[in-house]
This record gives C-alpha cells, structure tokens and sequence, in this order.
C-alpha cells in the first residue's frame, strides 16, 4: 500500500505514480480501456469486468484506490460502491450513469468518497485521484509531528524540510525545477517514473509533449550530481519510457 508522506509541494497535484488501482467496469473491454490510459500515467493498474466479482477482487489485489465505472449500467454504481466499501477502505470514485443527484446522492451514501459525471474523461478520473489523495495525505500530515522526510539515495541527501541536497555532506545548489524534479523521483526511488508523470509534476499538465524540458534538466541534475555525467548511475533512463533514481550502490 502506498504511504502518505509530507511534501513541500503538497499545494499542487502530483501524479500517482506506483498507486495500486481497481478499475470496476462492465466487461473486461472497457476496464481495460481505463487501465491502459492510467497505466501510462504511472498508476498501477488491475481490471475487474465482473460487478459480482469485485468485492473479491479488490480484497484480494488490496489496491490504494478504486474506480467503479459501470458506463451504461443504470442503478448499479451504488451497489457495486457499497460492495467495494465492504471489503476496502481505499478511497472510491465514482463514474457515474446517469449523473443526476439522486445517483450522486446513493453512492456517497453507499461510502463513495468523490463522484464524476457519465462519460469522465481518463484526464478527469487522473485528476479526481490526485485531488482525493492530497486531501487524505493533508489529513495525515496533519496528524503528524515528525520533523519533514529526507530522502537518501547512495550518497545523496533530499532533505525536504529545508529544501536541500547534499552530496557526500557536501551541498548542491540546485534550482527549483531542477529540486522538483529530483524530489519527484525520489519519492519513488528504485522505480522508473514515465516520462508524462514526471512532467506533469514539475511543468503541470498543459506541458505534457513537452518532452524536451525534461530531457534538458535530467541533463542539468545529472551534470550536479552524477560523478561522471557522461555514465549516469544516480538519474538512469528505463527502456526509454521514464526515468529512475537509483543508488550506485545497489544498481552494481
């Protein structure tokens, strides 16, 4: 499951990238439809084409975050919120069928905790996510009184509080997009991050095919800190999809 962390960019949307998502459809065809779109955005995608099935299903795949988009099935968006209520306590959103109040008003009832209108763009679904998972992780940072999170990667200290980096105890400056950027894959270190998540998070969505921003400050963040920015080890290219940050130490 994925763990709530303090972050000091906790005033935007950052993209979800490694979230463990359900998506609940009628037919496989269309929860795959969905999971492929969201799957390129980072997140970690299951489909459940089977609405009997998905109290099961969900127990067992133990997702962040579940999606029931019924489509055209009339009345049912409820009962399958209710069902996924039952056997999760992962925050639930709701494409809705007919999009009227009284539907809105039975899924919340049922334990959905957001609602989009029939026909949500995959954008919009992306979207409501992220805005739901800011508001859980405020609630728990709040409830926090730990001093902020610092990262270490091989030899590199993020230190989140005070917005600094360091290099065998040794500081780098480092601009803020550039900071943005290295926060972002070491949130999820060890892991590649696709190219489009990572640029919706330091440039926003409107950037998306933007793609030469991120090659230019991968290049900037590698000539600071990689020993030999000509052989990256920290800032790695994956199978030319994404980036990730990884220690030397465990890449040899």
């Amino acid at each position: 499951m994925v763990q709530f962390q303090a972050s000091v960019y906790d005033q935007e949307l950052p993209p979800l990238v490694g979230v463990r998502l359900v998506i609940v459809s009628i037919g496989l065809e269309r929860a795959y439809r969905r999971a492929r779109s969201l799957d390129e955005m980072g997140y970690r995608v299951g489909a459940c084409g089977d609405a009997e099935r998905a109290s099961g299903f969900v127990r067992e795949f133990q997702p962040d975050a579940v999606v029931v988009d019924m489509e055209k099935v009339r009345s049912g968006s409820a009962e399958v919120a209710r069902s996924v209520r039952l056997a999760v306590a992962a925050p639930i959103l709701v494409v809705g069928t007919t999009g009227d109040l009284d539907e809105m008003t039975r899924c919340f009832e049922a334990g959905a905790d957001d609602f989009c209108s029939p026909r949500a763009t995959t954008r919009e679904v992306d979207l409501r996510l992220r805005a739901m998972f800011r508001r859980f992780s405020r609630e728990m940072v709040d409830s926090q009184t730990e001093d902020p999170d610092v990262y270490r990667v091989g030899d590199l200290e993020i230190d989140m509080g005070g917005r600094v980096v360091r290099k065998r105890g040794q500081v780098v400056q480092l601009s803020p997009t550039e900071f943005r950027l290295l926060v972002t894959l070491a949130e999820h270190a060890g892991d590649v991050v696709p190219s489009k998540a990572l640029i919706a998070r330091v440039w926003g969505d409107q950037y998306a095919g933007e793609t030469h921003y991120l090659r230019l400050y991968v290049r900037y963040l590698r000539q600071k800190l990689e020993d030999d920015p000509s052989e990256p080890h920290y800032i790695v290219n994956r199978w030319g999809s994404g980036y990730a940050l990884e220690s030397p130490r465990e890449a040899a």
